[in-house]
């Protein structure tokens, strides 16, 4: 427990100085707002996309003093927190480029969403089961596919999220904290690092974390349930990236399907913005809920 704490301290401490600093040598022209986002996101744009890269930095430096670093429930998801993030990494660089603030294409982005999450299926020490509290289904090689569509839809249910102010960090909180509840050989350092990056990011926020960081977060939280093998558990317990990932699902089928739109503007988070509620209380009111999801999770199946 003892050198838990010191591992949590030091990822927040790594963190948070790297923020300082990377902000005060940031040069870029910052985040670009979309053209379809509420009139108010334009006070955003030029703010760094750095906050991503400092948590991963420093929560990947706290990691390698982990005494059992070599352990698959740390070592597989610092990994995937690595790759993934390199991922959002490149698309981030490419946003800053455009001043549209486009980067990869979808289907481009998808594709090494895809073949990342395959490699890692391919070498995790993985059970290919799903448990229910007492019952136990088995999946035999139908879990693999199933894996992979995890991780893929954990990371970008993640990076929808990641619209507002602390939204998506703060929401993952829960999530990670509750892994760390049902595995004990579970790193601390992401969620340390992660308290120093909302430091930075709480509104006005001076820094996002970028595709960067929503790869690198989900892709962790995602890796990390695979490997304790409490796939419902923290599916449940990320509820709330899934509602936002599913408006998102629903606006774009029912756009190319039916011609009409089902939400003023999706994911959730900014339809309820075009509806006149303050961010703040979106924030709020999500990020509660993203608790919700996961006490009921524990007490359900922990």
């Amino acid at each position: 427990m003892g050198r838990r704490i010191v591992v949590v301290f030091l990822s927040f401490t790594i963190t948070f100085v790297l923020s300082k600093v990377l902000l005060s040598l940031y040069r870029g022209q910052g985040t670009t707002a979309k053209a379809y986002l509420p009139d108010f996101h334009t006070n955003k744009e030029g703010t760094p996309i750095i906050g991503g890269v400092a948590f991963i930095i420093g929560s990947s430096i706290a990691t390698l003093f982990e005494r059992d670093l070599f352990s698959p429930t740390i070592l597989y998801p610092l990994i995937a927190l690595l790759t993934f993030g390199g991922i959002g990494f490149f698309d981030d660089l490419l946003k800053e480029r455009h001043r549209s603030g486009d980067g990869f294409t979808s289907l481009g982005k998808l594709g090494l969403q895809l073949l990342v999450s395959i490699l890692l299926v391919a070498v995790m020490p993985l059970r290919t089961t799903l448990t229910f509290r007492s019952m136990t289904l088995e999946l035999g090689w139908w879990y693999y596919p199933f894996a992979v569509l995890f991780i893929t839809s954990f990371v970008n249910a993640v990076n929808i999220t990641d619209g507002l102010d602390g939204l998506a960090s703060l929401s993952a909180i829960p999530s990670l904290l509750l892994l760390l509840s049902v595995q004990g050989a579970f790193s601390g350092a992401l969620p340390g690092a992660l308290i120093a990056f909302v430091w930075y990011n709480y509104p006005p926020a001076k820094t996002f974390m970028g595709d960067s960081g929503s790869h690198a977060l989900g892709a962790y939280i995602a890796v990390g349930a695979l490997l304790a093998n409490r796939e419902v558990l923290i599916l449940f317990a990320g509820g709330l990236f899934f509602l936002e990932l599913f408006s998102s699902l629903v606006q774009i089928i029912s756009i190319r399907g039916f011609g009409r739109k089902i939400f003023l503007i999706a994911p959730l988070h900014h339809a309820l913005e075009a509806a006149g509620f303050a961010e703040g209380k979106i924030v709020q009111t999500f990020v509660t809920l993203s608790w919700v999801f996961a006490i009921l999770s524990f007490v359900m199946w922990g």
